[in-house]
Order: structure tokens, then sequence, then C-alpha cells
């Protein structure tokens, strides 16, 4: 019991420092947010098997792989943006993605969220709806490698 509060008061400090000032609905707030994230760390969740010692380079991949994505899909909206003719027809599309686990699909989904130019707004089952800023980015969205190395991860969950 005392460890758990002191942990609550530790993460208390830490968001009423994070905060502009000290008020009572800063430390209010801080100490709701504090509980809920000691909560969420203490609850037993299964995610443990995700990021298991044997998957650490794939994730390591993953991430890399993302921040590529996100690089290379920021200076094409940039360009969009600053071309005079501005290059823009929003399509919405279904993608069937291979993924069954469900973490894994929201990995994927976020990630084709962080992506520059793609939003994914709905998912259901392994039904991704993406929206894109044009036609380019939904053609490029038929092959995503970031979904290959998930997919695989999935696999070698289930070995």
């Amino acid at each position: 019991m005392t460890s758990k509060i002191i942990k609550i008061l530790s993460l208390t400090v830490f968001f009423v420092i994070l905060s502009e000032k000290i008020s009572l609905l800063n430390i209010i707030s801080a100490v709701t947010i504090a509980y809920i994230v000691f909560k969420i760390n203490t609850t037993n969740t299964n995610i443990k098997k995700y990021f298991s010692f044997h998957l650490i380079l794939k994730w390591i991949f993953f991430t890399g792989v993302l921040f590529k994505e996100v690089v290379v899909a920021n200076f094409q909206v940039a360009k969009i943006a600053l071309s005079p003719s501005m290059d823009i027809k929003p399509i919405i599309l279904d993608y069937h993605s291979k993924i069954k686990d469900e973490f894994l699909l929201t990995i994927l989904s976020n990630a084709i969220t962080l992506t520059p130019g793609t939003m994914t707004v709905d998912i259901h089952d392994n039904l991704l709806k993406i929206h894109c800023l044009n036609e380019t980015y939904a053609n490029s969205l038929k092959d995503i490698y970031m979904e290959k190395i998930l997919f695989d991860i999935e696999g070698e969950l289930n070995v």
C-alpha cells in the first residue's frame, strides 16, 4: 500500500513540475492523471508478449521504417502544400489487412495516421478505412511494408 502511494505521489509531483503553474486545479488534475497512469501500468495486461526479447530487433526495424515513411511523406505533403496547383483529391479507401491481432492492427492504423497524407478513420475487424490526400497516396497503400513487419511479428507470436 505504501509503495502504491509513493508511486502515485511521485507521478503527481512529476505532472505538477510539468505544469506551467501550481494551482489547486493543476494539483487535482495531476493526482487524477497520476492515478490513471498508475492503474494502467499495474493492470494485468498481456502486452508483454509483444515486446519479448526475440522481437526487439523487429520492433527496432519497424520503428526505423516508420520514421523513414514519416520523413518521406512530410516532404511529399510539403511539396503538395507549396505547389500552386495543390493536387488534392481526398479519397477514403477500404484496406483489408492480413493482420488479425487487435493490438498490432492498432499499431498499424496509428502508423498510417502518423504518416502525413494518410489517416485511418475507422477500423472494423481487419478492415481499415483510410483517408488519403490524393490517389497517389491511395496507390502507395496497396503494399504497406510496415504491415509486412507487423504480420511477421504476429506470426512469431503464434509460434
